[in-house]
């Protein structure tokens, strides 16, 4: 089992508002994103369901990344969108409704790679055969090389602040930099 490193607390980025907005805009955001920053893109939900008082959408993204042979990045996206109608505006479908969007980021070390070996699925963690390479695999991350993975870090709460500034600049929402 690898060892993850929470960048963002689970909730702490995010978006809300009541106004128009374009899911197709979103969506292409994201995909740009991650092509542009090598990440793998995935949607691994989309549920719509048809209410009285409009649609509600519940959408989740995950961006992954292998950085190093040990470390990978891995970016959550989570919408949801109550009391949604469409809405024409200048030729263009788009979306009027509360919007959420929460952003997460976890960096995990030592992850563990999947083979198919004979007709299965095997996954193979390099520091995990046993306790004791467990406990090396824990002095090596948090004594030995602490400020190299702490650095990395950085770069990924970089990489999804940069993802939360372009949401909101798509969305007209005022940013700072």
């Amino acid at each position: 089992m690898s060892l993850t490193w929470p960048v963002s607390e689970e909730g702490t980025l995010r978006i809300k508002q009541n106004a128009v907005f374009d899911l197709k805009q979103l969506y292409k955001l994201f995909h740009t994103f991650a092509e542009e920053n090598k990440y793998i893109f995935r949607e691994t939900n989309f549920t719509r369901k048809d209410r009285s008082d409009g649609s509600e959408y519940q959408i989740e993204y995950e961006l992954e990344r292998k950085v190093t042979s040990f470390i990978k990045f891995k970016i959550t996206v989570e919408i949801w969108s109550l009391r949604t109608t469409e809405v024409k505006q200048e030729g263009k479908t788009l979306y009027k409704g509360e919007l959420e969007m929460n952003f997460d980021a976890n960096m995990e070390m030592d992850y563990a790679t999947k083979t198919w070996k004979s007709g299965k699925l095997e996954e193979k963690s390099n520091w995990e055969t046993n306790s004791f390479t467990k406990f090396l695999r824990n002095i090596y991350i948090y004594y030995l090389r602490k400020q190299y993975f702490l650095n990395y870090a950085g770069k990924l709460w970089e990489e999804l602040y940069e993802l939360h500034a372009k949401t909101k600049a798509l969305l007209h929402q005022f940013t700072f930099f």
